[in-house]
């Protein structure tokens, strides 16, 4: 399988990294994000004017700690500003086959028996929890039942805010997100209420955007039940506006939660209905369509191995490869040829052929994945297949890549909690470091 190159290997990129040309490189990370300067600016805390120096003066003095807040916010590699790789090195994982090898097949076996629970049972901390520590005075909650209200922002306001809170989730950044959350939604709401008749399309599908979001968030938390409502909601609004590709996502975020709901067969069928409706109204006329089309399928794939159908799982991730094709490029929130071969690693496991699930992650470099949340995702299919594959050293290393590389991803996420527990309680005494880790995620 081919993959389209990032743009962090761009010649370009090289070039202006070694001669110290950081305005460059952030450009071109704000550029492959989709963000303007307006946008980039809520999401950094830079005024826009500011970045806009960063930007094109040259020879410009760079604190580090700029450096750092920007390489976060954007996902940029460390080393692309100067700067030491401890903190955000994602490629120090070996793959290489016998390297942590356990030779008893019984143990073997019954670590794989257990891969299941690494995904569910764990501690989360639910969304209206982490807006509620954060001081937010208002929930996603309050705003579900109508008790809060606010007055509507012009739309080109509303839009950029919704690109930076697409950015947040990208960048993992879910305690952010989460304050976040409630006065967008709020904002939403009120200009789909107050949109005059010719605007109440574009009214609508922003409003389903921003419950979309929100859904992504509450998938990552476990919050199923108030994912539950979101997702809904999110398909109501998508129907009243203009934007079949709003639609498609809401569709699929529905979709996963059902899916994560233990309603595997009714998920996948909307699933490929969102498919095939997309490509019945659109045609597919361009790259973000085609991008949208493939995720929904390779979403469906991954669903089918949840369900153990083997054939429809590899037969739709072959569908979702060439809509791959179609895509191309490798922006941050679109689907593309890296995205397929993580969702390859997620397939194989899912099935239970962890060894092939580990093949395909030698395949993958996943500092070429743009964005942190999918570069989480590559992290915690390797975990797992790594775990299943009986090497608890292996396992442990690609804990901790995915701590610097996403933190709040691990420290959130029950699958990183449940698989910590694991490590400790079989591995405990022969990883060091398990116990301070287990620590920080809080397992002990």
């Amino acid at each position: 399988m081919s993959t389209r190159t990032a743009w962090t290997t761009m010649p370009a990129v090289a070039q202006a990294s070694s001669s110290g040309g950081y305005g460059t490189v952030l450009r071109i990370a704000r550029v492959a994000a989709g963000l303007n300067l307006e946008e980039a600016a809520a999401l950094t805390g830079f005024s826009a004017s500011t970045l806009s120096r960063m930007e094109t003066k040259p020879n410009r003095h760079w604190d580090v700690r700029e450096l750092r807040r920007l390489a976060e916010a954007f996902g940029i590699p460390a080393h692309l500003f100067g700067l030491s790789r401890s903190t955000f090195d994602t490629t120090m994982v070996s793959l290489s086959t016998g390297a942590d090898e356990d030779g008893d097949p019984m143990r073997r076996r019954d670590l794989i028996a257990t891969t299941a629970a690494a995904v569910t049972g764990a501690m989360v901390l639910p969304l209206d929890q982490a807006a509620a520590a954060h001081g937010m005075a208002d929930t996603v909650e309050d705003v579900l039942f109508g008790r809060v209200s606010v007055a509507p922002i012009p739309g080109n306001q509303l839009a950029a805010q919704l690109a930076v809170a697409r950015a947040e989730f990208r960048a993992t950044r879910y305690t952010q997100l989460a304050r976040r959350l409630p006065r967008l939604l709020s904002q939403a709401i009120a200009g789909r209420d107050t949109a005059a008749v010719d605007e109440a399309p574009l009214a609508a599908s922003r409003l389903a955007q921003a419950y979309n979001v929100a859904t992504q968030l509450l998938i990552k938390l476990h919050d199923n039940g108030m994912a539950w409502a979101t997702a809904d909601r999110a398909v109501q609004a998508a129907r009243s506006g203009d934007d079949p590709i709003v639609l498609a996502e809401a569709r699929r975020l529905a979709a996963t939660v059902m899916r994560r709901t233990q309603h595997r067969v009714g998920a996948q069928k909307l699933m490929l209905d969102a498919a095939r409706a997309l490509q019945a109204d659109t045609g597919l006329p361009d790259a973000a369509h085609s991008a949208v089309y493939g995720r929904l399928l390779a979403a469906a794939s991954y669903t089918a191995a949840m369900r153990d159908d083997r054939d429809s799982a590899w037969t739709l991730l072959g569908e979702a490869e060439d809509a791959a094709h179609w895509a191309g490029g490798a922006k941050a929130d679109r689907f593309n040829g890296l995205d397929l071969a993580v969702y390859k690693i997620s397939v194989s496991r899912a099935l239970g052929d962890y060894g092939t699930a580990v093949d395909y992650a030698r395949l993958v470099d996943p500092a070429l994945i743009v964005s942190p949340e999918r570069r989480a995702r590559y992290w915690e299919d390797t975990a797992l297949a790594l775990h299943g594959r009986s090497r608890p050293q292996a396992t442990f290393q690609a804990l901790l890549a995915a701590e610097r590389d996403a933190p709040q991803e691990v420290r959130f996420r029950p699958w990183a909690q449940q698989l910590t527990a694991d490590l400790l309680s079989r591995s405990g005494h022969s990883l060091p470091g398990v116990r301070e880790f287990a620590g920080r995620v809080g397992v002990l």
